[in-house]
């Protein structure tokens, strides 16, 4: 009985822990906002650029 009831004391502990671990690295890869905009501001650009390349004859 106290090898199942500790068994089932570590699994719920690696549960827990690898969840707090998830919690706290959640934002870690993420660019900061000016990255986000730039990014953004660019892909509006080629849009445009695209766009302006397709209405022109030729």
């Amino acid at each position: 009985m106290s090898t199942a009831a500790l068994i089932i004391i570590a699994v719920v502990g690696l549960l827990v822990g690898a969840l707090m671990a998830l919690r706290s690295s959640a934002k870690t890869g993420m660019p900061s906002q000016e990255v986000l905009d730039r990014a953004r501001r660019h892909a509006r650009e080629l849009e445009a650029e695209e766009k302006k390349d397709e209405d022109s004859p030729g």
